[in-house]
C-alpha cells in the first residue's frame, strides 16, 4: 500500500493506520486537504453577472 499524503511504501492497513496516526495527524492532514482539493475553495475569479441595462438603440 503507499500512503497518499507522503507516497511512503507500507505492507498492510494496520501500518497504514500506524503511519498516518505517527506521520499525518488528523489537524496536519486538515490543513493540506485545501491545498489537494482545489475545486473546494470559494470561487473568487468568476464575473459576477451582467444585469440591468439592456444594450439598444
Amino acid at each position: 500500500m503507499k500512503c497518499e499524503v507522503c507516497g511512503t511504501e507500507v505492507a498492510n492497513s494496520e501500518e497504514m493506520k500506524a503511519h498516518m496516526e505517527r506521520e499525518h495527524p488528523i489537524a496536519e492532514r486538515d490543513e493540506d486537504e485545501g491545498l489537494e482539493m482545489p475545486d473546494r475553495m470559494p470561487d473568487q475569479e468568476q464575473p459576477a453577472p451582467m444585469r440591468g441595462k439592456s444594450s439598444g438603440s
